[in-house]
């Protein structure tokens, strides 16, 4: 027997649920008015029951019909894919030669440089070019002479100054000289009438003694003419060690006067440091100071004003930051292909100049491009009067040429795969280029009766975009060579097609729907 809650039947076990018995008189009447409506349309009941569960049979055939027609389309494509071949790019191994390079970025550096700093502290008065402006050194033997380009102008006055006390100082030394010179001259006559009188005392000491020994004379005579004798032998040796100081002195004027000299040479030299001029013929690159402005002399620990800086854009390096592993394939003397950002569709040609002997050994001005250790290797450019210009600091990437290998076989360096030995079929993994020892060993695609090949090769050396074959493969055979998609998904055996028959049957297939059709590049041919 059911049950109705709220006009709707549930089952004998929910009896559980029902309601308080308070309440079960009023379910009953619902009941028996459930029973009633269930009575007057019962016919129309059960008909609507029916379609519905037409309607839900028709969903389901329909859901089903589709799905089976979705999984017979993918079928027929994953067959139709199976049976169309992969379309591949094939060329055959080629007989030449193979460059290795040692790829590194670099940038620009005039091969000459000058920085122009003052060397003493005066203030700027003049600074007559500016930047990009030509300047020279002079020629003092071109007809007429050639003056050098003035760069710099200081103030000198304070130099003048100088420059003229060490010269009163040079002629007061001058003058004394003169004074002790006549002096010595004097001191020198004094000292000869003093050896006159001195002889004149020693004849008369000889004669009182020989007066002394015939008792002619008394001995306090004698004694007289004794102590004569001595106080003009010392009078005369006083006046020969006041002439001998008298020479010595004049020496240290001598080289008071030399010092004097020195210090108007030296007042001259900076004097003239005052006057800066070019040092060599070049262009002005950097001016970091201005009229009105102090300069300063460097010391040990504070470097001196750079004033400007002029380089000779004529001959231009390349400072390549060659990394840590490739520093020992380079030599002086190697070619060098650069390419310039700035430019890039123009190639330079270079030559290695010098190769650092210590790392991360760089100029100031120029700025570290690896983020790691690196030698510096500076390049040459080859001088090209009608290309375009090289401003310093742009920056460069350079191929250094280090080894060249003639008369070698070549593939694409994408051609050549690693391919697991385990997975290699049993007839070709015995061939004498597997490496047995290694989990992958190189190999190549060869074409042959259409179908890919998996090939093991022996290789040697390689760059950027061939490598060399030593054996396992002829000039003769057909390598695919890419696409790298294609390349990377191959299998041994399986079935391809070269890419330009594919365009010759596209070509012939566009002729046989239309026969009157032109080729496009004929069209603009004829135009």
């Amino acid at each position: 027997m059911g049950y109705y809650r709220n006009g709707y039947p549930f089952k004998n076990k929910e009896k559980r649920h029902a309601p308080p018995v308070t309440n079960r008189v009023a379910l009953r009447l619902i009941r028996v008015e459930s029973i009633s409506f269930r009575s007057a349309k019962g016919i129309g009941f059960r008909k609507g029951q029916q379609v519905k569960s037409s309607r839900k049979i028709l969903i389901w055939v329909a859901v089903a019909g589709l799905v089976v027609g979705v999984a017979g389309v993918v079928v027929m494509r994953v067959r139709k894919a199976a049976a169309k071949p992969t379309v591949v790019r094939i060329e055959q191994p080629q007989a030449g030669e193979l460059i290795e390079f040692v790829s590194a970025p670099g940038q620009i550096d005039p091969k000459t440089n000058v920085q122009i700093s003052a060397k003493v502290s005066a203030r700027i008065n003049e600074m007559p070019f500016k930047e990009g402006q030509r300047v020279t050194r002079g020629d003092p033997c071109a007809v007429p002479p050639i003056p050098a380009s003035l760069l710099v102008r200081l103030d000198s006055k304070d130099l003048e100054t100088r420059l003229r006390y060490a010269q009163s100082r040079r002629a007061a030394e001058a003058s004394q000289i003169e004074v002790e010179r006549a002096r010595l001259a004097s001191q020198k006559e004094s000292l000869k009438g003093r050896s006159a009188t001195l002889q004149q005392v020693v004849r008369d000491l000889k004669r009182q003694e020989e007066l002394l020994q015939s008792k002619d004379i008394s001995q306090s005579t004698y004694d007289q003419a004794k102590l004569k004798y001595d106080e003009t032998t010392s009078q005369y040796e006083s006046e020969q060690h006041s002439l001998n100081a008298s020479e010595r002195n004049l020496e240290v004027m001598q080289h008071n006067l030399e010092g004097a000299e020195a210090d108007i040479a030296q007042a001259e030299e900076a004097l003239s440091h005052t006057t800066i001029v070019s040092p060599i013929d070049g262009i002005v690159t950097r001016i970091n100071a201005a009229v009105g402005e102090m300069v300063m002399t460097g010391t040990m620990n504070n470097p001196g004003t750079v004033i400007l800086e002029v380089a000779d854009l004529s001959k231009m390096l390349v400072l390549a930051q060659a990394a840590e592993a490739d520093v020992g394939k380079l030599k002086v003397g190697q070619k060098a292909k650069v390419q310039i950002q700035a430019y890039p569709r123009k190639e330079w040609i270079g030559e290695v100049v010098e190769i650092a002997l210590t790392k991360n050994d760089l100029p100031r001005r120029v700025t570290s491009l690896t983020g790691t250790d690196y030698f510096r290797a500076e390049i040459l450019l080859d001088y090209d009067p009608n290309g375009p210009k090289l401003y310093s600091g742009l920056r460069a990437q350079v191929e250094i040429e280090t080894v060249k290998h003639q008369n070698v076989l070549i593939v694409p360096s994408q051609a050549v795969l690693p391919r697991s030995v385990d997975d290699l079929p049993p007839t070709i993994r015995s061939a004498k280029e597997v490496e047995k020892d290694k989990t992958f060993t190189p190999a190549v695609y060869r074409v042959v009766d259409g179908k890919a090949v998996v090939t093991p090769v022996k290789i040697g050396s390689s760059n950027l975009t061939h490598t060399i074959i030593e054996s396992g493969l002829t000039e003769q055979d057909k390598v695919i060579v890419g696409p790298y998609r294609a390349l990377d998904g191959l299998k041994n055996d399986q079935v391809v097609q070269d890419e330009r028959e594919v365009e010759k049957d596209k070509k012939k297939g566009l002729h046989a729907a239309d026969p009157n059709r032109q080729d496009p590049k004929s069209k603009k041919s004829k135009s």
